[in-house]
């Protein structure tokens, strides 16, 4: 059997409610200096390894912070999202007035059963006793009595990282044998008849194919799931399993071409025709079992319905369309205000505007009295100097010039305020219309405009906003909700950023460039800023989730991090950043342009 290498894990986690608890360990496992300090002396003792004169400036440890137990759980189910698990963690039991460290462990083991803890506590926080009764006996939990000494807390990182290590090769080793004995298992079923009772009573269909697709093997439970009275039943009645088993008929190809690559095929997923011709729901897991000379000799494997599991799975997509929907909806009341001063200012000079043609009205009514007055007068040919002079004297009160050259002019402009607000009202609709679960062809320049329209209440006191758009770029399949949400999040990052310059130097308002090319197969949009730039020190660490270096409630690091899972992950584009410090940044959007056709 090969060795398993696992490579080492230094990833820890300290959960405690005192901020300086924490310097203290980063004190303890952080960087070293230059001279041979007592911890290398403890490790190389612990170890038996000759202590090292220089060591280098590095971390021993990669140290996260955790302040509460809830967000510790919270810390460790994102580390295993993301395939970069913690090895041990450092947990306070006194954490008010969240839950305690014996409740955040049993929950944190729910999770990851691997993580090794050490519990700090002082004599009065809980007893070994209670602690036992809410966990149990585990190999994976040592208590540290506090006041701690700096030497007890090196050496048990270094021993418990080490040991989940160790752990980690095992399962490796294990996931070897598990490996052999299921190839091994299929050469024993066809050869000892002793297993027929496991084969009968399996809960799981059982079965064996040849490669023209009949059922040379099936128990009872693979009778019951398809909807047959017995084994023999189904073998006789589906003699043809590609056309009558399979609502899509080429899973079965797809079946039979993904056995040809691997050794085992895992979780298998198809929508099966039942007997009555119900449908039903099934994963498969087979292996290809061959002849000496290398040729198929059957399929064998078993399958489970998971008709129940794909329902919740479409009630929990849905529920994650409601979800996106609600964020983008947050997204809109954090520009509520601005968008409401946008409504509100277009409506100011149309009111105002409504109101001086209404008042013109008054003399206007007086005037054309008169003016019908007088014509009246001169059909019946009894024209007098008073009437005339009531009509000058009406024309001179109204100021008709005036009004002649102004009322136009307060209905353009009446006019336009309406435009503004139309186009604020349906910018709005269309940023906040329920995001689509397909992608669709989408015109990315309307789509930044939109994104543009809605932000505006948070640039335009700070920043210009100017486009480059290319009139010819074709329209790009993808999800219009998540890319507006991209954008809007893009664009009010430059306006603060833009806003933190001119607080600094009270200087004149930036510039956000937002421009869009056609460029080789990809879309490419770039949101250029005249802020404040970002050092190269951290800007790898920019689209790492809940990093921020905003101050407390004013940003939760999550804007950045949506954006690459919506461009990378939901897309499959590329996002990235370009930055000097003091000049700005341009954040870079690329979306392959794929036909709807070829999707």
């Amino acid at each position: 059997m090969s060795q398993i290498a696992v490579k080492r894990n230094s990833r820890l986690l300290i959960v405690d409610d005192n901020r300086s608890i924490h310097a203290d360990f980063q004190k303890i496992l952080g960087p070293r200096d230059s001279s041979l300090g007592d911890f290398e002396q403890a490790e190389a003792a612990l170890f038996g390894e000759a202590p090292r004169l220089n060591p280098s400036h590095v971390n021993r440890f990669q140290l996260d912070s955790a302040y509460q137990g809830d967000e510790g759980l919270a810390r460790v189910k994102q580390a295993l999202d993301q395939g970069q698990p913690y090895a041990m963690a450092f947990m306070d039991v006194r954490m008010p007035p969240g839950c305690d460290g014996v409740e955040a462990t049993a929950k944190i083991w729910e999770v990851d059963p691997d993580l090794q803890i050490v519990m700090c506590t002082a004599y009065s926080d809980c007893s070994w006793d209670e602690m036992l009764r809410k966990l149990g006996q585990s190999d994976r939990l040592v208590i540290l009595k506090k006041p701690f000494d700096s030497i007890e807390v090196l050496q048990l990182a270094n021993s418990l990282c080490r040991k989940w290590q160790l752990l980690q090769e095992s399962k490796g080793k294990m996931a070897i044998l598990e490996e052999m004995v299921i190839t091994r298992t299929a050469q024993v079923v066809q050869e000892q008849e002793k297993l027929k009772a496991i084969f009968d009573n399996s809960p799981e269909g059982i079965f064996q194919t040849d490669a023209v697709g009949r059922y040379l093997t099936a128990n009872p439970a693979l009778a019951r799931i398809y909807g047959y009275a017995s084994p023999k039943e189904l073998m006789e009645q589906l003699t043809d399993i590609q056309a009558q088993l399979y609502v899509e008929p080429n899973r079965r190809s797809e079946f039979q071409k993904l056995m040809g690559q691997h050794k085992v095929l895992r979780d298998f997923e198809s929508e099966i025709k039942c007997k009555d011709g119900a449908s039903k729901w099934i994963s498969e897991t087979a292996c290809r079992v061959n002849m000496p000379d290398g040729s198929l000799q059957h399929y064998q494997g078993f399958v489970v319905e998971i008709t129940a599991q794909k329902k919740a799975q479409k009630e929990r997509d849905l529920m994650e369309v409601h979800l996106r929907q609600a964020q983008k909806l947050e997204s809109v009341g954090q520009l509520a205000a601005g968008i409401a001063h946008e409504i509100n200012t277009p409506i100011q000079y149309i009111g105002d505007n409504i109101r001086f043609i209404d008042e013109s009205f008054v003399g206007l009514g007086k005037l054309i009295a008169n003016y019908q007055k007088l014509a009246s007068a001169v059909q019946s040919g009894s024209v007098t100097s008073d009437l005339t002079d009531a009509v000058d004297s009406s024309a001179q009160a109204a100021d008709v010039e005036y009004l002649n050259r102004e009322i136009p002019l307060a209905v353009r402009q009446s006019l336009e305020g309406v435009a503004r607000v139309t186009k604020i009202v349906n910018a709005m609709k269309e940023f906040s219309h329920p995001g689509q679960s397909m992608k669709v062809a989408t015109d990315l320049n309307r789509a930044i405009d939109t994104a543009i329209t809605v932000a505006r209440g948070e640039w335009k006191y700070v920043a210009e906003v100017v486009t480059d758009f290319d009139a010819t770029l074709p329209h790009v399949v993808c999800l219009p909700a998540e890319f507006n949400q991209v954008i809007l999040t893009l664009l009010v990052n430059a306006a603060h950023a833009i806003a933190a310059v001119r607080k600094a130097s009270e200087d004149p308002k930036g510039t956000i460039t937002i421009s869009t090319r056609h460029v080789d197969a990809f879309a490419e949009i770039r949101v250029t800023d005249t802020g404040t730039g970002i050092p190269e020190n951290i800007r790898h660490r920019i689209f790492d989730p809940f990093f921020t270096t905003k101050g407390v409630g004013k940003g939760t690091g999550q804007g950045l991090a949506i954006a690459w899972a919506a461009i990378v992950d939901q897309h499959g584009g590329q996002l990235r950043v370009e930055s000097v410090v003091g000049e700005g940044s341009t954040f870079i959007i690329r979306l392959s342009i794929t036909p709807p056709a070829t999707l």
